[in-house]
């Protein structure tokens, strides 16, 4: 047997985290148990240990620190990297009602545009590429329909016309429909809580930027009048109808700074409603990283714990196994005007575009996303990296975008990677 090239160690306290990333386990070894397993060079060494301490050894062989000598661990992960990003389970549309927003956050890179919304010839042809893709690949078993924008409550009428159609073609086809939004919760309302609740909601995805003063100050209806009260109060609305909701939180070094407040205002909820409530720490791209600004996060979202609020990172962090949406073969992006992308967090201008969405329900796709097509793991860097099997080499955007370059998700610095490690562990440990 052979060490895995995908082991990585972390310093903890007075402890040592030994992690593979293949896996995904984790091991916390004091001093002399890391010693002995750092020792090991040969077999001679590794049956050595068997002897000296059986139990360490079968850990260690259980969670894949030691793999047979022929293993080829790259093929592996390129054969993992296959079976996530090509499933013929599912099909995920991602729509844009609109481009148009009723705030404007000061670190939104996304241009709004005031006329845009989804029109009935848009609805029809969406309607006519979820059929397609029934007729096309039987193996498909359910649509998820999610919608971004812009903001897309704006056009809430669009919205429920096309999830109605939807389902009706679903439903002929035997086939299932789940439903996810993205918005930032100011028009949520009792009605479209009650509609919706028609319909399987994998959940929805809502905004805070801090507490209710720091909040207020970036997402506001008007000078004298903020936003964050209404969003809690239909946060919580929705908790307590069952509808999942991922609590994201675009912090800064300021807004860290008070957050406990905004678990504070969700204290009154009972348990089985908490249940429904998750947290996703991220960090707003301006902001620098810093050890402090790591620290302030994680008390944070031990706070939370303590709270009944849970976090996702530990999960999510995972980027192989949880590729991003644009990596993945059954997927597009169909904006309000029919032009298609495959990812969201980038401008939706020309320059982006990958295709355009015919009046038969077709997707005609460019030259733009040939570059898409590039597979994963050509990028040398990546191939000698202990973490590949949980970073992938960075998404399919990344790898468009650097055609031709080395790169590195983390910039080639070590310490970043071991970070990475450190925050997983210790989300893993909050769970």
């Amino acid at each position: 047997m052979k060490k895995s090239k995908f082991n990585t160690i972390v310093n903890f306290d007075n402890l040592i985290i030994l992690h593979n990333s293949f896996t995904n386990k984790f091991l916390l070894l004091e001093q002399f148990l890391y010693d002995m397993y750092n020792s090991v060079s040969t077999q001679d060494d590794l049956l050595e240990l068997k002897e000296v301490h059986s139990d360490f050894y079968e850990a260690l062989i259980a969670n894949g620190f030691f793999v047979e000598k022929d293993v080829n661990e790259l093929e592996r992960v390129r054969d993992l990297i296959n079976t996530v990003d090509n499933q013929d389970e599912y099909y995920h549309l991602i729509v844009n009602p609109t481009m148009n927003c009723n705030f404007k956050c000061w670190y939104c890179y996304e241009t709004h545009e005031k006329k845009s919304q989804l029109n009935d010839e848009t609805i029809q042809k969406i309607e006519k590429l979820i059929e397609n893709v029934f007729i096309k690949n039987p193996n498909i078993k359910y649509i998820v329909l999610s919608f971004f924008g812009g903001e897309p409550l704006l056009f809430y009428d669009k919205m429920i016309k096309l999830i109605r159609g939807a389902k009706i073609i679903t439903d002929n086809y035997n086939k299932g429909l789940e439903l996810a939004i993205t918005t930032n919760g100011l028009l949520i309302n009792e009605e479209i809580i009650s509609e919706l609740n028609n319909y399987k909601i994998s959940g929805f995805q809502i905004t805070l930027d801090g507490n209710k003063e720091k909040h207020d100050q970036v997402r506001y209806i008007s000078k004298s009048r903020g936003s964050y009260d209404k969003i809690i109060e239909n946060v919580i609305a929705l908790a307590q109808n069952g509808i999942f909701v991922t609590l994201r939180i675009n912090y800064t070094r300021e807004n860290l700074n008070g957050l406990e407040e905004v678990i504070n205002d969700l204290e009154n909820l009972e348990s089985s409603a908490k249940k429904n409530i998750a947290l996703s720490m991220q960090k707003v791209f301006q902001e620098p990283n810093s050890q402090e600004l790591t620290d302030l996060v994680e008390n944070f979202k031990f706070y939370a714990k303590e709270k009944g609020i849970n976090h996702r990172s530990a999960l999510l962090s995972d980027t192989l196994r949880n590729s991003c949406y644009a990596d993945k073969k059954n997927q597009a992006v169909i904006n309000y005007n029919g032009d298609v992308y495959k990812c969201n967090a980038r401008d939706f201008n020309q320059k982006n575009k990958e295709g355009v969405l015919n009046g038969d329900g077709e997707i005609i796709w460019n030259e733009q996303h040939n570059k898409r097509l590039i597979p994963k793991m050509t990028n040398k860097p990546c191939l000698e990296c202990s973490i590949l099997p949980i970073c992938g080499g960075g998404c399919s955007q990344m790898i468009v975008e650097n055609i031709g370059k080395d790169y590195c998700v983390h910039n080639f610095d070590e310490n970043s990677k071991k970070e990475l490690i450190l925050n997983m562990f210790l989300d893993e440990e909050l769970i």
